[in-house]
């Protein structure tokens, strides 16, 4: 967990390290418990019975924010390209 959080660029107290390294144990848990379903039989993902793992909704047309408000309200963007400019996380 301090080399993930290392890499992550996180500073974590020795109790988050603790909960950290327990949740990401669960999650690969059922990560592993997940690999390990029968996927043989394509019948079985189709069963009726089951009910489905997502649901979907009407897709609803909504207006957006302009860009100009939400452009004001970012800490450091460039209104004449219209994006936003972040700090480079990648290759520095």
């Amino acid at each position: 967990m301090r080399r993930i959080a290392t890499l992550a660029r996180l500073d974590l107290t020795p109790d988050e390290i603790a909960l950290f390294a327990d949740q990401l144990t669960a999650i690969l848990a059922y990560a592993a418990h997940v690999q390990g379903a029968d996927t043989s039989d394509p019948a079985l993902a189709a069963d009726s019975t089951v009910e489905p793992l997502h649901a979907t909704r009407s897709d609803d047309l909504a207006p957006s924010l302009p860009r100009e408000v939400v452009l004001d309200q970012a800490p450091d963007a460039d209104r004449r390209a219209g994006v936003f400019t972040v700090p480079r996380v990648l290759g520095s």
